[in-house]
Order: C-alpha cells, then structure tokens, then sequence
C-alpha cells in the first residue's frame, strides 16, 4: 500500500522533472467486426521489470516490446490461426512496439509510439495516454490498408471482416 502511495505521488508531483517508473505488465488488444460479430486477440506479459522514464529533458529514452505473434489469443484455434495468417506470422514472426518521449500533461500523459506490423512501420506521434489503476492505456485505429493488407473474408465472401481494427495498448505498473 506504501509503494501504491509513493508512486500516486510521485507521479502527480509537478515539482519533479523527470520520473522513472517500473512497468511490470504489458497487455495489447487487436479487435474488429466481422459481418457476423465482433472478434478480439490478446497478448499480455506480466512479471517485467522495464523502466519508463517520463518528461526526459534531452535525449529522450525509450522502451521498445518484441512481441512474438503467436502469444497472441483470439480464443480458439481457428480465429488464432486466421489472426495469424491474416499478419502473415510465417514471414513476420514478431511485431515490435516502441514507446518514447512520455510527457506529462495534467492530467494525461502522451507519447511517441511506432508499430511495426508485417514489416509495415506506422507512427502515432503525440498519442495521448490516459491513466487508468492498471497503469497508462492508449487507444487507436489501425486500417488494413495502412498495413497493406487486404481485409480478410470467408465463407466465399459471406464473412468479411471490416477495415478498421482498434488496439488498446496498456503499460501496467
């Protein structure tokens, strides 16, 4: 309870420059709509012990997560194994997330986020993180298009999967 105190005022202390946290979870989420319903794939890493560093004056530091695509889980073995044949896992076994340049601003944070998915790497510039009691949570949009892929259908077209997908990033303290 102690430490849960000292890290609330740590963290919302405007007078301290630059804070160092322990991020000790890392989850992301990948879902979507299909025309029959919703769908969604989890990855998730507890007991880690990387440092985040916030409002770095300078050079600023960054913490960067291999993620290894098969740990994700849609559920069952086949949405795992559509998910994965969809990002083409066999050519691009891992996805890599990279967090830099976190600053806070009253009452938010926001940050410099890269992903690279099926070799494609797209920047979210001042993404706007949020603080929610598992840690930091951000939120965004992704189209298949931006990854130039096409969105999967089955069943000859009767199932078709949308463009957009959403991932929910959250940092665990």
């Amino acid at each position: 309870m102690r430490i849960l105190l000292v890290l609330i005022l740590i963290l919302l202390n405007p007078e301290i420059k630059e804070r160092e946290v322990i991020v000790t979870k890392k989850k992301i989420t990948v879902s979507g709509r299909t025309s029959i319903g919703g769908f969604s794939c989890d990855y998730s890493k507890d007991g880690l012990k990387d440092t985040l560093f916030i409002d770095v004056e300078g050079t600023a530091r960054e913490m960067v997560f291999d993620i290894p695509v098969r740990d994700f889980s849609c559920g069952n073995f086949l949405l795992n194994r559509d998910f994965r044949n969809t990002i083409k896992s066999d050519k691009f076994p891992t996805a890599k997330v990279k967090v830099s340049n976190i600053r806070s601003n009253y009452g938010y944070y926001t940050c410099d986020l890269s992903v690279t998915l099926v070799g494609k790497k797209i920047d979210f510039p001042s993404l706007v993180l949020k603080r929610v009691p598992e840690g930091l949570h951000a939120n965004l949009v992704l189209g298949f298009n931006q990854l130039e892929l096409e969105a999967p259908q089955k069943m000859g077209g009767m199932i078709k999967v949308d463009e957009r997908l959403t991932l929910d990033f959250t940092l665990g303290f």
